[in-house]
C-alpha cells in the first residue's frame, strides 16, 4: 500500500464515519421528536413495533461505528509504523500516538449507546407522565 493509498484510505473511513455519526444523531432526534409527540397515543403492539425498528436501526449503526474505527484503528496504526520505519515520508502525518484514535472509537461507541438509551428513557418517560395525567 502506497502513502497516497493509505492516507486516502484512512480519510475516506474517517469520512464515512463521520458521516455515519451525523446519521445516527438525526435518527436519535427524529425518534425524541416523535417520543414527545407521539409516545402517549402509540398501543402497546405499536410500542413494540416502534422500541424493535428503533433498536435494530442503533445496533446497526453502532456496530457500523465500532467496526469503521476498529478498521481506522489498525490502519493509523499500520500507517505510523510504516512512517516510524522510514518507509513512508508523511512528516505531518501521525501527531497523534496510537491510544487517541482508539479511545476515540470506545467514547464513539459510548455516545451511540448513550443517546440509545437516553432516547428509550425519554420515550417511555413521556408514556409514563400521560398515563398519570
Amino acid at each position: 500500500m502506497s502513502e497516497y493509498e493509505a492516507y486516502d484510505t484512512i480519510m475516506s473511513i474517517a469520512s464515512h464515519s463521520f458521516n455515519l455519526m451525523f446519521g445516527y444523531f438525526s435518527l436519535v432526534f427524529g425518534f425524541l421528536v416523535m417520543s414527545h409527540m407521539a409516545a402517549k397515543r402509540l398501543s402497546s403492539q405499536l410500542v413494540t413495533v416502534v422500541i424493535l425498528l428503533y433498536t435494530l436501526a442503533c445496533l446497526f449503526i453502532n456496530i457500523n461505528f465500532y467496526a469503521l474505527n476498529v478498521d481506522l484503528d489498525s490502519l493509523y496504526a499500520y500507517t505510523l509504523d510504516r512512517k516510524l520505519g522510514g518507509e513512508y515520508d508523511l512528516p505531518w502525518f501521525g501527531m497523534n500516538p496510537v491510544w487517541v484514535p482508539q479511545s476515540l472509537t470506545v467514547l464513539q461507541v459510548v455516545i451511540g449507546l448513550g443517546g440509545y438509551f437516553g432516547s428509550l428513557f425519554f420515550f417511555f418517560h413521556r408514556r409514563k407522565e400521560a398515563a398519570a395525567a
